[in-house]
């Protein structure tokens, strides 16, 4: 299976370290040159759609990858960004692709240590790990598989850019994520840095898109009412994924990193 790296010209950092394990995993690559939000032109941006320049160029740097399993006729292709942890036996798993299902247009390789709702039934087991269809939000677009009809069908979608490419993709709140069938794999096989290493990360290798999107941080009566709703919501949450796993054919799993 064919392995694009999303690498950006000015981070020859990140491409020395991702060489560095991806070698060491006897994993061949393609790097990618990330399109640079730093260089793109206000008008380049509008002309895409309404997101920040570094957003669209991240966008677009996903959708080189699209292309190019289109153009290649690939039937499946592994998409990495550069600031990611895999595990030790990432290569069984990305090494091939007949472990994908017919069906799937995306696998999600990674996770963001959280919760996801999933369907109960395996798709796939493979290296100790369980590939389930994937039902709710769970963003992040670190590392993931994708089939020539998804890249298809993305490039397709993307013709004007609204949403970051992780909603985009995996927010089952919109059209774009939901119109493709897409399945997560547990426990990951990768996690950004940023996530693994919260609150103080390992390697200080977070998204360059971090300082476009700065966390918005409520205060005095907001900052109580979100302090006091807390524990209700909570309770609602765990009520209503242990509802999801008695009555449905559904389950909430936390995606661990292993």
């Amino acid at each position: 299976m064919k392995l694009f790296l999303i690498n950006l010209d000015r981070r020859p950092d990140r491409l020395r370290r991702m060489t560095e394990i991806l070698d060491g995993l006897d994993l061949p690559f393609t790097r990618i040159p990330a399109v640079d939000g730093m260089q793109l032109s206000m008008g380049e941006v509008q002309r895409w759609g309404s997101l920040p320049p570094g957003a669209t160029a991240c966008f677009l740097s996903h959708r080189d990858c699209w292309k190019r399993v289109v153009d290649e006729a690939l039937p499946h292709a592994v998409v990495l960004e550069d600031d990611l942890h895999l595990a030790p036996d990432a290569a069984s798993l990305l090494c091939r692709g007949d472990w994908v299902p017919t069906e799937a247009d995306v696998v999600k390789l990674e996770t963001r240590l959280c919760r996801t709702r999933v369907d109960k039934g395996v798709a796939a087991v493979i290296s100790g790990r369980s590939l389930h269809r994937l039902r709710s939000s769970h963003m992040g677009t670190g590392g993931y598989i994708v089939a020539r009809k998804g890249a298809e069908r993305l490039l397709a979608l993307s013709e004007r850019l609204e949403v970051p490419v992780d909603h985009f993709m995996f927010n089952s709140g919109l059209s774009s994520a939901t119109s493709l069938t897409t399945f997560q794999l547990v426990p990951a096989v990768c996690v950004q840095d940023s996530y693994i290493g919260r609150p103080s990360m390992v390697l200080g290798i977070e998204s360059d898109l971090l300082d476009e999107r700065p966390p918005v941080k409520p205060r005095g009566i907001r900052k109580f009412w979100r302090e006091l709703k807390r524990p209700f919501l909570q309770f609602s949450g765990f009520v209503q994924r242990g509802a999801s796993v008695l009555l449905t054919d559904k389950k909430w799993v936390f995606v661990k990193f292993a």
